[in-house]
């Protein structure tokens, strides 16, 4: 069962999408990344891509977010973000059932932080959105982009984009991702 970790939604257990369907970030996880965000979440504009739970949404705006745009292509997964969304009563999340390049493509948003969380084995996905935020300039001057794969030699970033940190937890990485000054 997933759980919001921290902030007003604390402990909150949330529905999660078939596993066939998605793979939710364990706890463990999502806890290390917001902890090493904590003071910087708070007011910050975010950007879900590939929302599958909403659990990174829930857990921004618990822990003081302003905004976050939750993107999700499946409608399974979709329908389970807005009912996780009504429980907690959330205004500040915006769902979208579409494919995140499409949305990517759209915006004209630009964000504090972006979390990518594609599906396993789909590295292209990771490359080719990190490539229209770059291309579009999604991502403030000082914001971050926190990427979650299992094939971190695989991540092409964009010139204008440098990795930060990178954290391993058993078989996933974490890469902390923020725009150079070019």
């Amino acid at each position: 069962m997933l759980r919001i970790i921290a902030g007003k939604y604390r402990n909150l257990k949330l529905k999660q999408p078939d596993n066939q369907i998605t793979r939710a970030t364990t706890d463990k996880v999502r806890e290390a990344v917001f902890s090493s965000l904590q003071f910087k979440i708070q007011d910050a504009n975010c950007l879900d891509l590939f929302s599958g739970s909403g659990a990174w949404s829930i857990e921004a705006m618990s822990r003081g977010a302003n905004y976050v745009d939750a993107i999700e292509i499946n409608k399974n997964a979709y329908k389970i973000i807005q009912d996780n969304i009504n429980y907690v009563k959330e205004t500040g999340i915006k769902t979208w059932n579409i494919d995140a390049l499409f949305f990517l493509e759209k915006t004209t948003n630009q964000y504090d932080f972006i979390f990518i969380d594609a599906p396993y084995k789909k590295t292209n996905l990771v490359n080719q959105a990190l490539n229209l935020i770059e291309q579009k300039n999604l991502l403030q001057e000082d914001g971050e982009i926190i990427i979650e794969t299992d094939q971190f030699k695989e991540i092409n970033l964009p010139t204008s984009f440098e990795i930060y940190k990178h954290k391993k937890y058993g078989k996933i990485d974490i890469l902390y991702v923020f725009k150079t000054s070019n």
